[in-house]
């Protein structure tokens, strides 16, 4: 009995060490914003017109791989996905990395997805007039 006592307070010890172990605290949230990227209203621009483009290829995307369940055809869908975002963002000229960081900024900075919401509500109406 006193064995069975001994083991599982061990076990639960051993697990309460490589628990914690693991936990990180996460970044208060002025340093997570303190070193993100400021976006121009130039860049913010591109990054909008290849968001619109690439939200248009993701519809047409999603439509198309749900008219097929064969394996083969959904990764050949997947795959001309990819280059067609790899050739929107070569023609916006903006890296996939620029591209992601600009995602991270205005998910994160309340200042900076206004804008975007502002630009993408402008871009947007403009595309159906042009």
């Amino acid at each position: 009995m006193k064995t069975e006592v001994w083991r599982a307070f061990s076990v639960t010890a051993v697990m309460v060490v490589m628990t914690s172990l693991f936990v990180v605290p996460p970044l208060p949230l002025a340093a997570q914003t303190q070193e993100l990227p400021q976006v121009t209203t130039e860049r913010m621009t591109v990054f909008v017109e290849a968001y619109i483009a690439i939200s248009e290829q993701r519809n047409d995307f999603h439509a198309e791989l749900g008219r097929t369940h064969e394996l083969q055809e959904r990764e050949r869908i997947r795959v001309r996905f990819q280059e067609r975002i790899q050739g929107i963002l070569a023609e916006n000229e903006i890296t996939q990395l620029e591209y992601d960081e600009i995602t991270l900024v205005i998910s994160i900075d309340e200042e900076q997805r206004l804008i975007f919401e502002r630009m993408l509500e402008e871009l947007s109406s403009g595309e159906g007039s042009g």
